[in-house]
């Protein structure tokens, strides 16, 4: 079954939200344009499996497999979702 553009839409909200969270609490240290389309993509495919659901820790897992694919396999270290809020997509990082 195919998504709806609707959860799609709040996937990638979520997967902007994590990333933006992520760079911030690494002190500002951005990716670079194409790294960061890579880990919101992988984050969005992550957030398809588990979505519509209600539970933020379904939904923080999904994000924290995400990470773990892309900047945890290259050696990436920061801080992990510990929180998102399944009615506006924002998100609680705790340090890794």
């Amino acid at each position: 079954m195919m998504p709806s553009p609707d959860l799609e839409r709040f996937a990638t909200l979520i997967a902007d939200n994590v990333v933006s969270t992520f760079e911030r609490d690494r002190d500002g240290a951005p990716f670079h344009p194409t790294m960061r389309v890579t880990v919101v993509s992988v984050l969005v495919r992550s957030l398809l499996l588990v979505l519509p659901t209600a539970f933020s820790e379904a939904l923080a897992a999904a994000c924290n497999r995400g990470l773990d694919d892309v900047v945890g396999a290259i050696g990436i270290g920061g801080p992990r979702v510990e929180a998102v809020d399944p009615d506006d997509g924002s998100v609680t990082m705790r340090a890794a």
